[in-house]
């Protein structure tokens, strides 16, 4: 790859150019939580905002969407997930359960970290009416991270794998699928390193902000997005301390800092997009230099899944596929380097890019999330040592969980996008409705019928407003069960308010879904449908934001919170839970909380019950 030979392409698209890529950037004060020393001084710390933008969680007076009309899970008020008192500490005595096997000192939850991406490559953050620097149009909102890990889940585990006796069998993602980021980053091994993606859009940072706050602030001066919407996908150091046998450069890294960063690239080896978008899409382009060109494109709300061992990115591209389908393409990586980067023996930038043959389109759920690992607990186990023998199931079909109420999964059809992979060819013809490779969820004659919608019957039961987040469900192998996270925003409309130009107030959720037993799906495990297992009560992140007058970040939740990337690291009994989410569709945060804190926010449900049997208002004493 030439990183050096490109152009523009349009308003919005552009060739992959040395400002695409940006690699190695230096520790941050944001790293160490240090405060800037004036409001929004410092790009990497955590913006500050006027209370106009907090949730109001514990006002006396509250609209009536959040009182007299809401109903919320099992009728509780939400709480903070994450309070200040509990970052960092340990979980000890009865909080652990010591038959698990994990250590009597666990952390319970770690402290937040912004991920601080460069966006001057793009944008100008000198106001010259001021010669001050501004903050960025946005920094990066709904950030979707997980781990590069070959098996996350094997790290310091509780369960025996029945894999033919060998646990190392079961791969998420195979690393001959991205060796191009282990020479980029030869200092890391690849099972330590993180991935993160993360859209740079309209964003609304400045929502509700009078002119007074915007420079009080020190918000940007851009209204729309400097050069359009972009996609950037960064590397990232691991949630964990690092050991003492680790190099001098792995040591000074601290959790989820970005080691490079890149933006992500559409290859045009076809037409890409919908006949139905009044024949709007992007002609294939040759490049004169071999192969295709490449272009950055609007990937919105992108999310990380894994298929088959490899890394897939989840979108939407209303302009060019319409507003109800979400949007899937395997994700590629190449390797750039330059001579001096060579003679000093590592280190260097990579590519990230989808190709338009490869795009696989799913309707229309709210935020599907994807379904492809699962593993369940043997029958009959008994094992003298109280641990769980586990084994996995073929992974050969992806599915995808369209509703969360009621549980409704489907089978999506890759069409040719899995025999491409296979046997890397490329695809000569155009389907009919689907310009690229067009593979949709089966099958396409019903993608708008009863197929894709809510599994109510005829009865019409009714539902709750419950919505899907993140975009893979992971599995939960000492269990059999599928994690997810989900949300509710109230009101359910999306109109423009005062609040903000869609939803607000927004709660979130942790759930598990699970096949039926064997018992009831007439032995063939692999055949029972999904039914909800578990589900949490409602919560919010704590809002990080000092706002001006205050000297520390209230108990209180932002106004916007939306969860979208979900990931285990390690046991799913006494491993970590990685968390990444945006805030005020402006930034975005991540953290951890350990698996026995899950586990005990997870609460069972009767067989048969779905989210809408639990919702129930809050009553007065309660309040």
């Amino acid at each position: 790859v030439d990183a050096n030979a490109a152009k523009k392409d349009g308003a919005t698209a552009v060739q992959s150019t040395n400002e695409d890529t940006i690699t190695k950037q230096p520790p941050t004060p944001q790293q160490t939580q240090e405060k800037p020393q004036s409001i929004n001084s410092d790009k990497c710390a955590f913006r500050s905002y006027p209370k106009s933008r907090l949730y109001g969680l514990h006002d006396k007076s509250q609209p009536n969407f959040l009182s007299s009309d809401a109903t919320y899970i099992r009728g509780e008020l939400p709480v903070i997930l994450n309070p200040l008192e509990k970052d960092d500490a340990s979980m000890t005595g009865n909080d652990i359960d010591s038959s698990s096997g994990s250590s009597s000192n666990m952390e319970e939850q770690s402290t937040p970290v912004k991920p601080c991406f460069d966006t001057t490559s793009w944008e100008t953050l000198l106001d010259e009416s001021t010669k001050t620097n501004r903050l960025p149009f946005t920094d990066g909102h709904n950030p979707s991270i997980v781990s590069l890990a070959s098996n996350p889940y094997e790290q310091g585990t509780t369960t025996t794998t029945n894999n033919d006796s060998n646990s190392n069998q079961h791969v998420r993602l195979d690393p001959k699928h991205i060796s191009p980021l282990t020479s980029a980053f030869p200092s890391y091994p690849l099972n330590n390193l993180f991935l993160a993606v993360t859209i740079f859009g309209n964003g609304q940072c400045k929502f509700g902000l009078s002119e007074q706050e915007v420079i009080d602030y020190n918000f940007s001066v851009y209204n729309d997005p400097p050069d359009g919407k972009r996609t950037i996908i960064a590397v990232m150091t691991p949630p964990t301390s690092l050991e003492e046998d680790d190099t001098e450069q792995q040591q000074q890294h601290r959790p989820f800092q970005i080691l490079g960063q890149t933006t992500l690239l559409l290859e045009r080896d076809v037409k890409y997009g919908t006949k139905r978008q009044r024949g709007k899409f992007i002609e294939a382009q040759s490049n004169p230099q071999g192969g295709y060109t490449r272009i950055h494109q609007e990937f919105d709300d992108p999310r990380f899944f894994f298929h088959e061992g490899r890394l897939w990115v989840l979108y939407r591209n209303g302009p060019l596929f319409g507003y109800q389908d979400q949007i899937h393409n395997p994700v590629h990586f190449e390797r750039v380097t330059n001579n001096e980067e060579e003679e000093e023996g590592g280190g260097g930038e990579f590519v990230a890019y989808v190709k338009a043959s490869e795009t696989v389109r799913v309707c229309c759920g709210r935020n599907i999330a994807l379904i492809s690992e699962e593993a369940r607990v043997v029958d009959g186990d008994d094992s003298s040592d109280g641990k769980a023998e586990v084994e996995w199931m073929s992974s050969g079909e992806l599915k995808a969980l369209t509703w969360v109420d009621p549980v409704t999964v489907v089978d999506v059809d890759l069409g040719d996008v899995t025999n491409m992979l296979q046997n890397r060819r490329q695809l000569s013809a155009v389907d009919e409705e689907v310009v690229g490779d067009g593979a949709v969820m089966q099958a396409d004659v019903d993608i708008r019928g009863t197929s894709t919608h809510r599994r109510l019957g005829s009865a019409k039961k009714p539902k709750s407003n419950i919505h899907g987040t993140n975009g893979y469900l992971v599995p939960l192998p000492s269990s059999g069960e599928l994690l997810g996270i989900a949300h509710f925003h109230r009101p359910e409309h999306r109109k423009e308010s005062n609040y903000a130009l869609h939803g607000h107030h927004y709660t979130h959720a942790f759930f598990t879904i699970a096949r039926q037993h064997q018992s009831e799906s007439g032995g063939d495990i692999g055949n029972a449908s999904f039914k909800l297992k578990r589900i949490s009560n409602e919560f919010l992140f704590r809002a990080l934001s000092v706002p001006i007058g205050e000297k520390e970040s209230p108990n209180d939740g932002d106004v916007i919170q939306f969860a979208s990337g979900l990931d285990v690291y390690g046991s799913d009994v006494d491993g970590k839970l990685v968390l990444s989410y945006g805030i005020n569709d402006c930034e975005g945060a991540v953290l951890t909380i350990s698996m026995k804190k899950l586990q005990q926010m997870l609460i069972e449900v009767e067989p048969g019950q779905e989210v809408v049997d639990l919702m129930r208002k809050v009553t007065s004493e309660e309040r």
